[in-house]
């Protein structure tokens, strides 16, 4: 793969940070990212994530990877090598130059199948979502919130300490893929389990990435992408009809995935940074302190 890729996306949400959090800049994905970016090798993150004319929330969410670009004075040649297509396929976000995130013309990226979705459909296809994701909840007694957006519609859970059953998210997006799959909508669309919630997308990431690619003119034999949600009810699975795929199962693996692209690469630099990578878990989390128990229990 090494020396064939020129561009590598991204899941966000248990892929490069834990799910809802945000890219921290002491987290070595920070370092790995940014070796790569000045190693030529364009980053996206293609994310379900909606904020549409929000940039400074998607700024929020990659915070880390911007303030350590801001200290290292990076030039246009670095930043420009980042992205983020939120939404699935539906927005498309750059590097500004004073380091946030700013949105890129729609007129600019889209493909022509995409400039073609009428919003009629886009409307007939969340009413007909938001109704299934009501009854379904309903129907399973979910203590849940439903939010629509402009171009997506989900559920998820009314109080932010809760945590809805894995199989019951799992029952939400089948019944959910089995009803608009023989209805009349005429958009693609996403139906997926995001693992603590249930969304449906107008597009998915095949459109994402195929856009990404032919704005920046990458081909798929060139592109990788990564993500942890790769099932018949994930939102990254489409990604593998137009990419190369790595299915991780949280930020770790992604770390073990890069820690390995970088030391393959064999520049200097991301040599240096696959070498510099902390073994272990962090000291003070929660995962060092188990790690410390464990040692004392097997070593008395």
């Amino acid at each position: 793969m090494v020396g064939k890729v020129s561009m590598l996306t991204f899941d966000a949400d248990d892929t490069i940070y834990e799910h809802g959090m945000d890219l921290e800049q002491d987290s070595w994905i920070v370092d790995a990212l940014l070796t790569l970016m000045q190693e030529g090798i364009v980053i996206a993150v293609v994310t379900a994530a909606g904020y549409p004319g929000k940039p400074e929330r998607y700024a929020a969410r990659f915070r880390g990877l911007l303030d350590r670009m801001k200290e290292l004075k990076c030039p246009k040649e670095v930043t420009s090598k980042f992205y983020c297509m939120g939404g699935e396929c539906n927005y498309l976000f750059k590097v500004s130059e004073d380091f946030g995130m700013e949105e890129v013309d729609v007129a600019l990226w889209a493909t022509p199948e995409m400039k073609s979705w009428a919003e009629e459909d886009v409307t007939r296809l969340l009413d007909i979502a938001e109704a299934a994701l009501k009854e379904n909840a309903t129907r399973l007694r979910l203590d849940v919130q439903v939010m629509r957006k402009s171009r997506a519609v989900g559920l998820f859970p009314r109080h932010a300490e809760d945590r809805i059953a894995y199989e019951a998210l799992e029952d939400v997006a089948l019944a959910l893929q089995d009803l608009l799959v023989s209805s009349d909508v005429k958009l693609p669309y996403c139906a997926f389990n995001g693992n603590r919630d249930v969304w449906v997308d107008v597009g998915d990431k095949r459109h994402g990435i195929l856009a990404l690619q032919g704005f920046l003119g990458v081909s798929a034999e060139a592109t990788c992408h990564m993500g942890d949600r790769m099932t018949n009810t994930g939102n990254d699975k489409r990604a593998r009809d137009v990419a190369m795929t790595v299915w991780v199962t949280n930020p770790d693996e992604t770390c073990d995935y890069l820690e390995l692209f970088l030391t393959e690469m064999g520049t200097p630099a991301a040599k240096t940074c696959a070498s510099n990578r902390p073994k272990g878990a962090k000291k003070g989390t929660i995962e060092w302190h188990k790690a410390q128990v464990v040692q004392r229990n097997t070593s008395a």
